[in-house]
C-alpha cells in the first residue's frame, strides 16, 4: 500500500499533456491491486479537455498507469479554487 501526493501529468488521446497536482492512494481489491485519488488543477487554468474526461493516462516521473473517472460531474464539488476530478486506476499503481 502507498501514497503519493505531488505533481503528475495527463496524457490526453490526442498526445496533449496536462500538468496536475495528484493525491493518490493504492489499495488490494480481490487480490487485486488497484489506486485511485484526485487530480487538481488550478481553477484559472482549468484546461477544457479535463472537463468531460472519461478515462486517461496518468504519468508520475516515468511511470504511466491508465484511469477511469465513473462521474464526469465530480468536479462540481471542487474545493474553492480547483479544479477537480475523482479517478480510479487498475493494475500497477504509477507511482
Amino acid at each position: 500500500m502507498g501514497n503519493y501526493r505531488g505533481p503528475a501529468v495527463v496524457i490526453l488521446d490526442n498526445g496533449r499533456q496536462l500538468s496536475v497536482t495528484a493525491d493518490l492512494r493504492t489499495s488490494t481489491v480481490s487480490g487485486r491491486p488497484s489506486w485511485q485519488g484526485t487530480l487538481s488543477t488550478p481553477i484559472s487554468s482549468q484546461p477544457v479537455e479535463l472537463i468531460n474526461l472519461g478515462q486517461g493516462v496518468l504519468r508520475v516521473g516515468t511511470r504511466d498507469g491508465a484511469f477511469v473517472r465513473a462521474d464526469i460531474s465530480d468536479w462540481l464539488g471542487s474545493p474553492a479554487g480547483l479544479f477537480q476530478l475523482t479517478i480510479e486506476g487498475n493494475g500497477d499503481a504509477p507511482f
